[in-house]
């Protein structure tokens, strides 16, 4: 049923997802809306990673919204997290490059991923994609670095994991990371700039097993980033 339920999103996504339109002068504040489900519930393994995920009548307040921002505030026990990253969303809202967000749940997200950089700079990932093209949609979870979930969660496509920083003192959070699953949307593309250029690739429609690969070291909240992806 998830998989089922994120074929249908993606399918929306990308139908709609042309309607945003980028440039280096105002990509960075804009937002995409659409007619996104309202059903849509996510879980993996029907297992749940953190308790605020049980409080289902906050699920509407996450699904009324109809809109896909950059610089999101991500709730977690009443505190706002940033997805790390430049400064330039909308008002200085921190986020991971040339990303889009629509969060259905407490503990999921659903993501936009276009070929800019911080505060608009086109063709920012990749040097073959056009400058605001779409390269990715995203399937993020909210959820603890374990071993096993990092392993389990790769073999699905999970292979990146992002951090979480405060809105209000940059501190990041304790145990939780957003996993995040990239679907590549054109046929063929390299990926060869962006956070990581040294681990350029090309990049085929259908999950990116290779993108920014990180799951396999435990997360420090105490250690360097090192990088906005």
């Amino acid at each position: 049923m998830k998989y089922l339920n994120f074929i249908i999103i993606v399918t929306v996504i990308v139908i709609l997802a042309g309607t945003l339109v980028a440039n280096n002068n105002n990509v960075f504040s804009q937002n995409l809306n659409i007619n996104a489900s309202s059903e849509i519930i996510q879980s993996v393994d029907n297992k749940t990673y953190s308790s605020f995920e049980k409080d289902k009548s906050s699920l509407n307040n996450y699904q009324k919204s109809q809109t896909f921002t950059h610089g999101i505030v991500v709730k977690i026990d009443n505190i706002g997290y940033y997805f790390d990253g430049p400064a330039d969303g909308a008002n200085g809202t921190k986020d991971a490059p040339g990303h889009y967000w629509w969060q259905d749940t407490p503990t999921h997200l659903y993501g936009l991923h276009y070929n800019i950089g911080p505060f608009g700079e086109e063709q920012w990932w990749s040097s073959d994609a056009k400058g605001n093209e779409l390269l990715y949609v995203v399937d993020v979870i909210i959820a603890p670095w374990t071993n096993n979930t990092a392993y389990e969660f790769a073999k699905q496509g999970y292979v990146h994991y992002h951090e979480l920083v405060r809105t209000d003192n940059g501190e990041k959070h304790p145990e939780l990371v957003a996993w995040f699953k990239h679907v590549a949307v054109p046929a063929a593309f390299i990926l060869d700039k962006g956070a990581m250029p040294e681990d350029k690739h090309i990049v085929g429609a259908g999950i990116d097993y290779r993108f920014l690969n990180n799951y396999f070291i435990p997360y420090n909240p105490q250690a360097d980033h090192g990088h906005y992806e």
